[in-house]
């Protein structure tokens, strides 16, 4: 058991991607990942050219690519029944057909199946999720940060970790995670960006062992965090209890004390937010530091807490999942339009 690294989006050649399935694997190996998923559009072809791998776990994946967004599901086994109305490529398709006819439906039929889904880079256009009727009952997942190297993700990676905040709020208990969106080692010509690399950002998941299946397990559990660097731990601690992220402590009362370490080689600002709201902060220096919070539980309300380390300028370097208090809150809202409709850039900052 312990927190292994990988990367929850990489495409090989069998869709848009460059790298073929063997050289993707000598990829994750240079860039010392413990797992990656396999998410090419709309087809799964690649999944038999990898060989037999053992040092490196690789989670069975599909990138659902539509005309009105894209979302990932993750740890297919076999050929389900809902494959034909999806693998269809070139992609994107201009809908769904068959017997899914929205993606909530198909979402439902793959959450049956105990699969997981994610929505990808739900606030970059023109790849954003325009689905406004999607049911959040049936998303597992959100891609709060995706492909660092494309330069409209300085908004759109941002813009999506506030609209997972305020998920949350409403007492969504949806798993953030990261995603590389890895396609090729270099930008194609006339491309003015960074080279994308596999593992930037990293989601780091803890599991029982090494395994696809305690991988998805963990993610489920929200044991996770995602990170562009920083080396992350936040726990709580009531009496001799040890409460690691992802957590619910129900209706526990009495104090909480919350701890949250960061290895970093360079200066970074650290926050513990409680229900979205700042609650503690400190300026930590390069190298190993710690920030501490206590509060107080009634058992009653339910509360939120999540660390996030920043670099000098604001930028979000890394975010835990939450560490959840009290009895969990019911929304009265189900669908994503309810969170993205009427919404101004300034209210989906953080």
């Amino acid at each position: 058991a312990g927190w292994y690294r990988g990367d929850f989006h990489a495409h090989t050649n069998f869709s848009d991607g460059f790298q073929s399935p063997p050289n993707l694997v000598e990829v994750a190996r240079a860039e010392g990942l413990d797992f990656f998923a396999i998410t090419d559009h709309n087809t799964i072809e690649a999944y038999a050219e990898f060989g037999k791998v053992t040092d490196i776990v690789i989670i069975p994946g599909l990138e659902v690519t539509l005309d009105i967004g894209h979302y990932n599901i993750f740890g297919i086994e076999g050929t389900p029944d809902w494959l034909p109305d999806v693998c269809v490529w070139p992609a994107p398709l201009p809908s769904l057909a068959g017997r899914y006819k929205t993606p909530s439906e198909l979402m439902q039929r793959t959450a049956g199946q105990g699969l997981l889904n994610s929505i990808n880079h739900p606030l970059l256009p023109p790849w954003d999720w325009l689905d406004t009727e999607t049911d959040l009952r049936y998303v597992h997942c959100l891609e709060i940060w995706n492909d660092p190297s494309w330069p409209d993700n300085v908004r759109g990676n941002p813009r999506a970790v506030a609209l997972w905040t305020r998920w949350l709020n409403q007492g969504y208990r949806i798993t953030a995670i990261g995603g590389s969106d890895y396609h090729r080692p270099y930008p194609k010509p006339g491309e003015n960006k960074p080279a994308e690399r596999l593992g930037l950002p990293s989601t780091f998941v803890y599991a029982e062992e090494l395994s696809g299946a305690a991988i998805l397990a963990g993610i489920r559990e929200r044991r996770a965090y995602v990170s562009m660097g920083p080396l992350v731990t936040f726990q709580a601690f009531s009496g001799d209890a040890v409460h690691d992220i992802g957590a619910d402590l129900g209706s526990l009362t009495g104090d909480i004390q919350f701890r949250g370490t960061v290895s970093h080689k360079t200066p970074v600002r650290v926050r513990v937010l409680k229900n979205g709201d700042v609650a503690a902060r400190a300026d930590l220096e390069a190298g190993n530091g710690e920030l501490s919070y206590k509060d107080v539980s009634t058992g009653g309300e339910p509360a939120w807490y999540r660390l996030d380390v920043l670099d000098q300028h604001g930028h979000i370097l890394a975010v835990t999942n939450p560490i959840f208090v009290g009895t969990p809150k019911k929304s009265s809202v189900r669908t994503y339009g309810d969170f993205v409709d009427g919404q101004s850039e300034a209210e989906t900052q953080i």
